[in-house]
C-alpha cells in the first residue's frame, strides 16, 4: 500500500467531483470518438462506444471498494492481533485507524480487467451489429482504448487522486 501524504486539496470534494466528471464525460467522448473511427454509421456502436467506458468505470469503483474493504481487514485484523499483545486495546484501535486514514487502499488493480473485459465485449457487439469485416481489428481497437482507460484510472487511484466511493462525500 502506498502511503499519501493527506492534504486538504486531495479531500476537497469539488476536486473528487470534478475528477470523477472528467473521468466520466472523458470516457464517453473516447468511446464515441473510438465508435466514429471504426463504425461511423451505426445507432447501434455509438450506444456502445457512449456506454462502455463509463460503466467499465462505474463498475471498477464497485469492484475497488470490494477489493479494498477485503484485503483492509484480513491486513487490519492481522497486525491489530500482534499490536494488541504489545500495547493496550485502545492505543492499538487508534494507531491502526490513525494508520489507515493516510492510506491509498489496495486493490485499483481491479480497472485493468474489468474495463479490458468490458471493452472486448463491447468491441465484439460492435463487430457483430455493423457487419464488418475485420471483427479482430475491431475488438483489438477497443481493447487498447479500455487498456489505456484502465490504466488511467488505476494510476489515479494508486496516487491518491481517485477517492473511494465512501471518501467521496
Amino acid at each position: 500500500m502506498t502511503t499519501v501524504g493527506r492534504s486538504p486539496e486531495l479531500d476537497h470534494p469539488a476536486r473528487a467531483i470534478l475528477l470523477v466528471g472528467c473521468l466520466l464525460f472523458g470516457g464517453i467522448a473516447v468511446g464515441v470518438a473510438a465508435t466514429g473511427l471504426l463504425a461511423p454509421r451505426s445507432e447501434v456502436a455509438v450506444m456502445v462506444g457512449f456506454l462502455m467506458l463509463p460503466v467499465s468505470f462505474g463498475i471498477g469503483m464497485a469492484g475497488w471498494y470490494t477489493a479494498a474493504r477485503a484485503l483492509s481487514f484480513r491486513m487490519l485484523s492481522l497486525r491489530f492481533l500482534r499490536k494488541v499483545r504489545s500495547m493496550g486495546l485502545y492505543e492499538s484501535i487508534h494507531q491502526e485507524i490513525s494508520v489507515a486514514n493516510r492510506r491509498v487502499f489496495r486493490g485499483t488493480r481491479v480497472f485493468v480487467p474489468v474495463t479490458v473485459g468490458i471493452s472486448l465485449l463491447a468491441g465484439m457487439m460492435v463487430a457483430v451489429s455493423t457487419g464488418t469485416g475485420e471483427p479482430g481489428v475491431v475488438m483489438t481497437a477497443y481493447a487498447s482504448v479500455g487498456l489505456g482507460y484502465s490504466m488511467l484510472v488505476t494510476w489515479l487511484a494508486r496516487h491518491g487522486h481517485l477517492p473511494l466511493p465512501c471518501r467521496a462525500r
